[in-house]
């Protein structure tokens, strides 16, 4: 199978960026139950840029991204081909050409920028494991563009991805607890998939608002 080229990124001045972004986005994380992390000393989104940089550096250790690095490596030359696989047989969605992985310490485990980046944390995972968030930050990518298109929700969003996983890696990967409203996403995965087009359009009615019975 074809293989989807990988390339990394990992540098103070990223991680500058990640705590930055993080700490804008306090409020829906905190909203979202998101657990993330942050350097030490930091207690509030009132902090200049050069201190932040400065708390990183105090923390920095290089030999953990290039461990990260090595480990994430191995397991993509057993999974790309697969991850490619899964695009290629998705009807509408994005080809993935090749992914961008940038490592970092903070942060919510996983985040995806388009077209083709990841947003990968090294904290808390073994490096050996790190590739599942790789995976499923790559299906985001894939479908993000029909995500966007029909304002599907966001944790309709992440079913979709978390079944699309389930399936193709027969339930090789532990799925992620959401609220018991967004299940009802699975029948129309049943009837939908591999057809994003037609899964995205339909998921794209269910909200916390609207019964099950009406789906």
């Amino acid at each position: 199978m074809i293989s989807i080229p990988i390339e990394f990124k990992f540098s103070i001045e990223s991680e500058v960026e990640r705590v930055e972004e993080t700490l804008n986005s306090l409020e829906w994380l905190n909203k979202n139950n998101y657990q993330f992390i942050l350097p030490q000393n930091i207690k509030n989104k009132d902090i200049n840029t050069e201190e932040i940089k400065k708390l990183i550096k105090d923390e920095h250790d290089l030999n953990i991204y290039k461990i990260a690095q090595n480990a994430i490596l191995k397991s993509w030359e057993g999974n790309s081909g697969l991850i490619n696989k899964i695009n290629q047989n998705m009807n509408g969605s994005d080809k993935l050409e090749k992914i961008t992985v940038i490592l970092t310490k903070y942060g919510t485990q996983g985040s995806y920028m388009m077209p083709n980046s990841i947003i990968v944390n090294i904290s808390k995972v073994p490096p050996e494991f790190l590739i599942k968030t790789i995976i499923h930050e790559s299906l985001h990518l894939m479908i993000e563009s029909l995500i966007k298109k029909y304002s599907v929700n966001h944790w309709v969003k992440e079913r979709i991805v978390d079944l699309i996983m389930d399936l193709e890696y027969k339930s090789r990967f532990k799925m992620q607890i959401l609220p018991d409203w967004v299940m009802s996403v699975d029948k129309i995965f049943k009837e939908s998939y591999p057809d994003l087009i037609l899964l995205t359009k339909k998921a794209s009615e269910i909200s916390p608002n609207i019964q099950n019975s009406k789906l």
